[in-house]
């Protein structure tokens, strides 16, 4: 096998190693794997039946409680539907 052949495979091994780290990798340094969890009430309001998403990470089992942007959206959509 030529040298530059050699290299590239060496390169791309370690690269296929860096990736496997990173996907295993602790959260605080890598990010969360948000996956989605189910759903929750978003308690926009006391007769208020929204739900939004709700979000757990497959590395580490965090979940969000529907604490996320697309809950405040959804949250801030109702209240806005609701003023007079």
């Amino acid at each position: 096998m030529s040298d530059l052949l050699t290299q590239l495979a060496k390169a791309e091994a370690e690269a296929a190693r860096l990736r496997r780290e990173v996907a295993n990798g602790p959260c605080r340094e890598f990010g969360h794997d948000w996956q989605f969890y189910g759903g929750s009430n978003l308690g926009c309001c006391d007769d208020c039946q929204c739900g939004g998403p709700v979000y757990a990470c497959t590395k580490c089992g965090d979940c969000d409680y529907g604490d996320n942007d697309e809950a405040d959206e959804l949250r801030a959509a109702c209240l806005a539907e609701r003023r007079p």
